[in-house]
């Protein structure tokens, strides 16, 4: 020991799951350091490449277990049944798989994306290699970058991961506990690509099996954190306003104290999201401006959903000339990005905002480019969307005919989405009182309200 701290070796031997051959003494103070915020520690930390607050938020559940009976005076206290739990949480968490393979993993996953759909899932229930941890993990990740690209294929990807973990086994992940998280992580990925696709009902199911699977993990607080904004996103599509906004913050808390501001960025964009679609643009703005200076510059879609939804509060607040300024500063950003999604989405919101400066015809036109560009991609939410938006050009042209013919063809989108019977029923009232625009504008505006968690893309998880 040095001046009372323990030495780097002592904390090798402890997070290595050495820590039996350890003298309780030394056991005991290294609990205390790591849970007390000692610098000359954090140092020592620092040099192993981990980071204390992560190691604390993964003992801190242990411990308070073990804590319940713990006297006024903390030295008096025996810390024996704390490490009992905190050694366990910690030798989990660091188990090493025990899969290897000469194959580089891009090999194997270039090598599935290239088959049809029905040979990959053959392929991946085969078994071997293909339900290893390090191809699980690839086909997650290789699904999360698709998620503006080519939402189907995002989906194929994610349901491979899930059955993929299905097959791997626990020595394989390094034990049951990481089987664990590496399946919530799985499902969490397969949930997102649902909801994402258009089918909330089945997300939710999804991302329920998720937080079942991590309460059986080894409690690593970045998974909790990851998965908190996956439910988070599910919940603003469900209308669940405030749930959201409580799992934004409670994420936010797990990344500011795990010292990562880009992730904690993201939470405060999805919280902002929640507060807009909640009818406090004010809020929002001030949510999102404390945001963007967080956000790393080297993730410029982070930066661009921030800028969308920040001019998505302008218009709500009736300030569209500083809404379009934004607009104009961040239409170079978004074709910068090459992605046809961000692509449709900024086209969309040009839609909206020339209808909201009264350039109605020009609105027209953006909108029905975007509509049909999401008709292509088949993404059926957007395509009723933007139909509703484009529905209110053509209330404000006097175009009833139009209006009649552009909710005629929103109809059986809504009803095949299982949307509320309520919300069907406003829209084909529409077709009644096209003719008076006043009416008309207000049932949109209903229905609008019902709609509202669908109606701009919700940011998704990093």
């Amino acid at each position: 020991m040095i001046e009372g701290h323990p030495k780097t070796d002592d904390f090798e031997l402890f997070l290595m799951g050495a820590s039996r051959s350890s003298h309780p003494a030394t056991k005991a103070q290294m609990l205390r350091h790591l849970l007390s915020g000692c610098a000359v520690c954090q140092e020592h930390l620092d040099a192993m490449g981990w980071s204390r607050q992560r190691i604390a938020r993964l003992l801190q559940p242990a411990v308070e277990v073990s804590r319940g009976s713990m006297p006024a005076a903390a030295a008096s206290y025996d810390y024996s049944g704390a490490f009992g739990a905190a050694e366990k949480a910690v030798s989990a968490f660091l188990a090493p798989e025990q899969v290897s393979t000469e194959i580089p993993v891009q090999q194997i996953l270039a090598e599935l994306e290239a088959l049809e759909e029905g040979a990959r899932i053959g392929t991946v229930k085969s078994g071997g290699i293909y339900t290893s941890p390090p191809v699980i993990r690839a086909l997650i990740e290789r699904s999360h970058s698709l998620r503006y690209r080519n939402a189907d294929e995002m989906l194929r990807l994610a349901q491979l991961a899930r059955l993929a973990v299905e097959g791997c086994s626990a020595s394989a992940a390094g034990n049951e506990l990481k089987l664990a998280d590496l399946r919530a992580r799985a499902w969490g990925q397969y949930g997102t690509a649902l909801r994402i696709c258009g089918q909330p009902r089945a997300a939710e199911v999804a991302l329920a099996a998720s937080l079942e699977h991590r309460r059986q993990g080894t409690g690593d607080p970045a998974l909790h954190a990851w998965l908190l904004e996956r439910t988070s996103s599910l919940a603003i599509f469900q209308g669940r306003y405030e749930d959201a906004i409580a799992m934004c913050e409670e994420a936010g808390q797990i990344y500011q104290e795990l010292g990562n501001d880009h992730s904690f960025a993201f939470t405060l964009i999805q919280k902002a999201i929640a507060i807009l679609y909640s009818g406090e643009a004010a809020w929002a703005v001030r949510t999102l401006n404390q945001a963007i200076p967080l956000i790393d510059e080297k993730d410029p879609h982070l930066l661009v959903t921030a800028c969308h939804n920040l001019i998505r509060c302008y218009i709500d607040l009736d300030r569209p000339d500083q809404a379009l300024a934004l607009y104009a500063e961040t239409t170079e950003l978004y074709k910068e990005l090459d992605d046809q999604l961000f692509l449709l989405r900024m086209i969309w919101q040009e839609g909206l905002l020339l209808r909201d400066l009264g350039h109605l015809r020009a609105a027209e036109t953006a909108l029905v480019k975007a509509r049909k560009g999401y008709l292509e991609e088949k993404l059926a939410y957007e395509v009723a969307l933007v139909s509703l938006d484009l529905t209110t050009v053509y209330v404000k042209l006097g175009l009833v005919e139009e209006v009649r013919r552009t909710v005629l063809t929103t109809v059986p989108i809504f009803h095949a989405l299982r949307v509320k019977l309520e919300t069907l029923a406003a829209l084909l009232q529409i077709q009644k009182v096209a003719d008076q625009e006043q009416q008309a504008l207000e049932l949109i505006r209903t229905l609008h309200s019902l709609v509202e968690p669908l109606r701009h893309p919700a940011v998704d998880a990093q």
